[in-house]
């Protein structure tokens, strides 16, 4: 778990170049964005770094948009980040589940609208950062956690106020990951 760049990492996935272009034209101000034409080049992208955002076609060649994002979601690394699906085609309900199913966050159509896409990705990245914030907790307290517990172990069954706050410390990592679990799952 790497910590996001000062400009968060967008993963823009679209076969059609001139979509690339648009959608960094839009976003290039305000993210570091890595750009791929198909779903192989995703996650060979996915693979080698982690993503606050994936804005990803549904329609390509190959390895399409479902597919993608099934595979996406495999990742460690990518298993909370938001997935928002684009398409000019595909919005009729059945499709636009057929997305939800696949891993998608949300939906958006093509054309885009430029501030919507902005306010989109804008709140995705910060739900994304919080996520990442809680994770970074939880493993900070993951670490103290086992100290504790190696202490505990060294000092002997006598200590009751050490087994106190080792349950504490317990207790606290569980809600925290009770409070990240429901957000993008």
């Amino acid at each position: 778990m790497t910590p996001q760049p000062q400009k968060p990492r967008v993963l823009i996935v679209d076969d059609r170049e001139a979509n690339r272009i648009a959608y960094e034209s839009v976003l290039a101000a305000d993210y570091t964005l890595s750009l791929a034409s198909g779903g192989r080049e995703a996650l060979a992208l996915a693979g080698a770094q982690e993503f606050a955002v994936v804005l990803l076609d549904v329609r390509m060649p190959g390895m399409g948009g479902y597919e993608t994002a099934e595979e996406l979601r495999k990742l460690e690394t990518m298993r909370y980040t938001p997935i928002i699906f684009m398409s000019a085609y595909d919005q009729d309900v059945i499709e636009v589940r057929r997305c939800y199913v696949a891993g998608a966050t949300d939906f958006v159509s093509s054309p885009v609208d430029e501030e919507l896409l902005k306010f989109k990705v804008a709140a995705y990245v910060q739900i994304f950062l919080r996520n990442e914030a809680l994770r970074i907790q939880i493993h900070g307290l993951g670490n103290m956690l086992q100290q504790l517990q190696a202490e505990l172990n060294r000092r002997g069954p006598t200590e009751g106020t050490l087994r106190l706050k080792v349950a504490q410390l317990e207790e606290a990592i569980e809600d925290l990951k009770r409070q990240m679990a429901p957000a993008l799952t």
